[in-house]
């Protein structure tokens, strides 16, 4: 269970007077088959557990959305905060897969979805870190959230434009000199 996305990076966004949020990626390193076989089991189980964890507190339950978990700070002080739980799990390249629930198909659909080119990307991002160009992931970020919201383009989510910016900038940062 990790915090993702720009609360983890020092990039954090706000979207006008919209929410602040943070993400949190919470890794399947291994599973019973159960699981694996009924992907909606595996997205009830963790929201059933985030909701036992939040009872007590002033978060609401966890709802169900397309590809993460979210709880909402219910003390109606104006800016509100939420949270947003992705599932994810690596797939036999490497890549991270985010389990998604596909509400617009009936029946309903759990899949996992690949985010491409994602196996290294913590890699490249230390390369980068270390080449002390991380503003330029931030800019790069940055831009590419503004560029989907603007075209309101839905498919692209913190997670993969995190994972467009590194690579991008890697590779501008690896671009051998002719």
């Amino acid at each position: 269970f990790i915090l993702v996305g720009s609360g983890a990076r020092n990039m954090v966004m706000r979207n006008g007077n919209g929410p602040f949020d943070l993400d949190y990626n919470l890794r399947i390193l291994d599973m019973p088959d159960t699981y694996w076989n009924n992907l909606r089991s595996l997205k009830d189980l963790v929201r059933n557990e985030l909701n036992y964890i939040v009872r007590h507190t002033w978060f609401s339950d966890g709802k169900d959305s397309t590809s993460v978990i979210t709880a909402i700070l219910r003390n109606g002080a104006g800016v509100e905060f939420k949270f947003d739980i992705a599932i994810i799990a690596e797939n036999d390249e490497g890549n991270l897969c985010r389990l998604i629930h596909d509400k617009r198909v009936w029946p309903e659909r759990f899949y996992w979805n690949e985010a491409p080119k994602s196996h290294d990307v913590k890699a490249k991002a230390d390369v980068i870190k270390k080449k002390g160009k991380w503003g330029d992931v931030r800019d790069k970020y940055y831009d590419l959230k503004n560029m989907y919201l603007e075209r309101q383009d839905y498919d692209h989510p913190s997670f993969v434009c995190y994972i467009e910016a590194v690579n991008a900038i890697y590779q501008k940062c690896n671009k051998k000199k002719k």
